[in-house]
Formats: structure tokens, C-alpha cells, sequence
């Protein structure tokens, strides 16, 4: 292992867009898939009526608000691994950040159907 220098960790890395790109591509499209399955949740309840219908579209409700204000957190992680400085000391966070903005969306999701009630 090279030994680095404190003025090679202000170097410019060439290679500093590729893994906000990637992240990016990967949340796009993991979060269409994730938002057809919740445009589709409330077809799970079609045949339910009374109590348990009210009790259904209230926790879809409720959990729709939460999830809405949690994307605040995988958009964030993107926004930071795309405005970070290219240069070799911010590298370990940049790929940090664009690894768990897909990971955070799913997690959100999970709680998403940990929220819904039948």
C-alpha cells in the first residue's frame, strides 16, 4: 500500500462521477419499481368493507405522509455524493453516500408495508 502525502489527498480524481452516477441509475430505477408496487397497495383491500376499510385507508394515510417525508433521506444521500469535491480525500463518503441512497428507498419501502394494516 503507497503511502499518501497530505497534499496528494487534494488531488482531483478522475474517477469521481462514476459511483453518483451508478447510485443515481440504480435509485431511479428501483424507486419506479417501488412506486408501482405502492400505486398498487391499495388494490390489496378491494374486497374489504366496514371497519377493516377504514382502518385500511387510514394506515395508507398515515403511512403514505411518513414515506412521502422520508425520500428526503435517499435524495439527500444522492445530492451529496453528486456535490462532494472530486478530490481524493472525500472519496470514501462519496461512495458512501451513493451506496445508501438505493438501500435507504428500499428501506423506506419496508416500512412503508410495515405501516399498512389489513
Amino acid at each position: 500500500m503507497a503511502v499518501r502525502w497530505e497534499w496528494e489527498k487534494d488531488e482531483p480524481t478522475p474517477l469521481a462521477l462514476v459511483a453518483p452516477a451508478i447510485s443515481t441509475a440504480v435509485t431511479v430505477n428501483v424507486g419506479f419499481v417501488l412506486g408501482w408496487l405502492v400505486f398498487l397497495t391499495p388494490a390489496v383491500c378491494c374486497s374489504c368493507g366496514g371497519e377493516r376499510l377504514d382502518r385500511f385507508v387510514s394506515s395508507l394515510k398515515f403511512a403514505s405522509i411518513v414515506c412521502g417525508f422520508g425520500l428526503v433521506v435517499p435524495v439527500g444521500l444522492l445530492v451529496v455524493s453528486w456535490v462532494l469535491p472530486r478530490r481524493r480525500r472525500h472519496n470514501a463518503f462519496r461512495v458512501t453516500s451513493a451506496l445508501l441512497a438505493p438501500l435507504a428507498l428500499v428501506g423506506l419501502f419496508a416500512l412503508f408495508a410495515l405501516l399498512i394494516e389489513m
